[in-house]
């Protein structure tokens, strides 16, 4: 223990306790707000990311099952005579390309 009349005492709330705290820096408004602005953007850019990639894996299953979809129906149209280029074989084909076309813009999106 120290005879020192300014020390303050553990747990004291007296004007002697406030004079030993180190004081709150001041912060520029402008700064802060600047501060919040980028947090703000950083947690919109990681939503963004988020719901982008969610977003591109319901495509790609849609689409991949489109094409299995179709090229089912051409097998089986083909199976019993029926026309199968056309309607389920050109919709497969387009189904595809654009389930190639979504991950390739995926895989260099990722890079």
């Amino acid at each position: 223990m120290t005879d020192d009349p300014d020390e303050p005492l553990e747990g004291d709330i007296g004007p002697a306790a406030a004079a030993v705290r180190p004081a709150e820096p001041e912060t520029d408004p402008a700064e802060e707000m600047r501060r919040y602005a980028a947090e703000r953007e950083e947690r919109r850019r990681r939503t963004n990311a988020l719901s982008g990639r969610i977003a591109a894996a319901l495509c790609a299953a849609l689409l991949a099952y489109l094409t299995f979809d179709a090229v089912r129906a051409a097998i089986d149209d083909h199976a019993h005579g029926r026309a199968w280029i056309y309607p389920p074989g050109v919709v497969a084909a387009v189904c595809g390309v654009m389930l190639v076309a979504l991950l390739t813009w995926v895989v260099r999106r990722v890079k």
